[in-house]
């Protein structure tokens, strides 16, 4: 597994695992949510107890952006250390489980407010937050 961010050894970490897709449709642009600090995010998130990855990937993207997804493949998984600059008490230790999606048909609302949007790989590398889902998003080019 391939680790980014440095770990503070000082810090008490928490160890979040989640589950990521890369969507990317036929011009070619990446599918994300943006934060209102203007950080864009993979669609995903937290695997809950007794959920299996693709489970909470499907169930994330149902939540973020009221789709379906189809889960094609596996990618990788990489982890990353990070501290919040606004909140520099929650240390985090994200472990990332990468596929390869393509979105469906809307089922439902989404219930969060982030707004989805299409980016380029060049937005990707100037606004995705997390940098171990910068690298499995350019892992999946090379596939």
């Amino acid at each position: 597994m391939i680790s980014f961010g440095q770990r503070d050894d000082a810090l008490e970490y928490k160890k979040r695992e989640g589950a990521y897709g890369i969507i990317k449709n036929s011009e070619g642009l990446f599918l994300v949510v943006k934060d209102v600090d203007g950080n864009f995010y993979l669609i995903g998130g937290g695997i809950e107890e007794g959920e299996e990855p693709a489970e909470a990937l499907s169930r994330e993207a149902i939540e973020e952006t009221g789709h379906k997804i189809r889960i094609n493949e596996w990618i990788g998984i990489a982890e990353n250390h990070w501290v919040s600059e606004k909140y520099p008490e929650w240390s985090q230790h994200n472990i990332g489980v990468f596929y390869h999606c393509d979105l469906l048909e809307q089922v439902a609302l989404p219930t969060e407010i982030e707004p989805m949007l299409w980016v380029t790989l060049s937005d990707l590398e100037k606004h995705l937050f997390h940098k171990h889902q910068l690298y499995m998003v350019k892992q999946s080019l090379k596939s």
